[in-house]
């Protein structure tokens, strides 16, 4: 009966055999794999290979970097992470020593953001952004652009070495007494975005009230700053939060007030000037008579923003 059975089964059985073999087999192979990657992938960092965890997710935990690069010179880059204000702000000088910041961060947490822009206004800061390197006399680089990058999953190359200040970026480089902007930069702006997270469990009239809370804070803090014309404070409410308006000078032309952003421009895309601060930005340098100050409208010879 048994020889029976196996004659007639044989050759199923003999499939479920193989079959078993290749599965076995195919778990072996692939542990010994994942192993030997693994080992050879050793100190790579995770959002290479892992998509769910990009490098921008990285970022966000990470938070703000805040770097002494010399006397009186600083660096603040990375994503604004939340409590990175009080984080950073023991930090920042206290003596009222003039000091400069290069931003480079494409935004995160606003109310960090507004935070760290009331206290720079605080201080006597020049703030920058910049896509040179600085080299010390010695030739070492205290600071390499473009290291942040849009925060984006699989930017294109040409977003290789792009220098961004965006989103509550802006608004810290807006603290400064004086702002740099050199070379081809890019300055985001665009109205409050309630985090995602925030939403759950929220009703429209709360989320309706947070919504006109936070637009009347920007406001607010812009009057501080110094940013006066109503046609620049509008667009950090009229840009949708879900996109983002990129200051050029080929805007200037039907909107100077947008020259305003700025105190320095030194090669920002091809585009050269300085301007006095009494023009809508904010109060003149302590430092600087008025009879110093060049009229407006006039290009000056350029000033390193130390």
């Amino acid at each position: 009966m048994f020889k029976s059975f196996f004659h007639e089964t044989k050759w199923f059985l003999l499939a479920i055999a193989i079959l078993t073999a290749v599965l076995v087999g195919n778990i072996f192979y692939w542990q010994y794999e994942e192993n030997r990657i693994a080992k050879e992938n050793e100190g790579i960092p995770p959002w290479i290979w892992n998509p769910e965890e990009t490098e921008f997710d990285i970022a966000k935990k990470k938070g703000l970097e805040f770097k002494k690069l010399s006397d009186n010179l600083y660096s603040l880059t990375g994503h604004v992470a939340v409590d990175d204000c009080e984080k950073i702000v023991p930090e920042l000088p206290i003596d009222g020593t003039p000091f400069t910041v290069i931003l480079e961060s494409p935004g995160g947490s606003l109310f960090d953001g507004v935070c760290l822009a009331a206290h720079f206004k605080q201080r006597n800061v020049v703030t920058v952004v910049r896509d040179t390197p600085i080299i010390d006399d010695e030739g070492k680089v205290l600071y390499e652009p473009g290291l942040v990058g849009f925060g984006i999953e699989n930017p294109p190359k040409i977003m290789d070495g792009v220098v961004i200040c965006a989103s509550s970026c802006t608004l810290m480089f807006l603290g400064g007494d004086y702002r740099y902007l050199i070379g081809d930069v890019w300055l985001g702006i665009h109205s409050p975005r309630i985090p995602e997270e925030s939403l759950s469990g929220i009703s429209k009239q709360a989320i309706e009230s947070q919504a006109y809370r936070a637009s009347a804070g920007i406001m607010m803090l812009l009057d501080a700053l110094g940013i006066t014309s109503n046609d620049v404070k509008y667009l950090f409410l009229q840009v949708p939060a879900t996109s983002m308006y990129w200051l050029h000078p080929r805007d200037f032309e039907y909107k100077p007030q947008l020259g305003l952003l700025a105190t320095h421009f030194r090669d920002f895309w091809d585009f050269n000037f300085e301007q006095p601060l009494w023009v809508g930005t904010g109060t003149p340098s302590k430092s600087i008579e008025q009879d110093e100050m060049p009229p407006e409208g006039t290009v000056t010879q350029d000033r390193e923003p130390r």
